[in-house]
């Protein structure tokens, strides 16, 4: 990400990174010229901040109680919290869709009932 902050411009006070059509950006596992030429038009600068801004919640504990639920391409297993994932495979709350990144937009109707099974529990 070093790189991208390099390239990065304030934007209104945020810094932003990755901007569409100034550097090549991956399509995370997107291979189909219409779903591309779909991002393509959607796609907008990053927010760095999310990149080295820690997340603070005021209840943690109270989150953690939550059932946790994963929703994984194949692709990014390995960089995977093994403790979280043992705890929501144990919970039968593990789905490995073998895709890439962008599993919304390459698998929509997988993604979709995966999540309508997590509203249901």
């Amino acid at each position: 990400m070093a790189a991208a902050r390099a390239s990065a411009q304030v934007v209104d006070g945020v810094e932003l990174v990755l901007f569409p059509g100034t550097e090549p950006l991956p399509h995370y596992g997107v291979t189909d010229p219409d779903d591309i030429a779909w991002l393509a038009e959607r796609l907008t600068p990053h927010p760095y901040r999310c990149f080295d801004q820690p997340l603070r919640l005021d209840r943690e504990a109270e989150v953690w109680k939550l059932p946790q639920t994963q929703i994984v391409c194949t692709s990014t297993l390995a960089s995977r919290d093994p403790t979280r994932m043992s705890a929501a495979a144990t919970a039968g709350r593990v789905w490995d869709v073998d895709t890439g990144h962008d599993l919304m937009i390459t698998e929509p109707d997988i993604v979709a009932a995966l999540l309508l099974r997590v509203a249901e529990a």
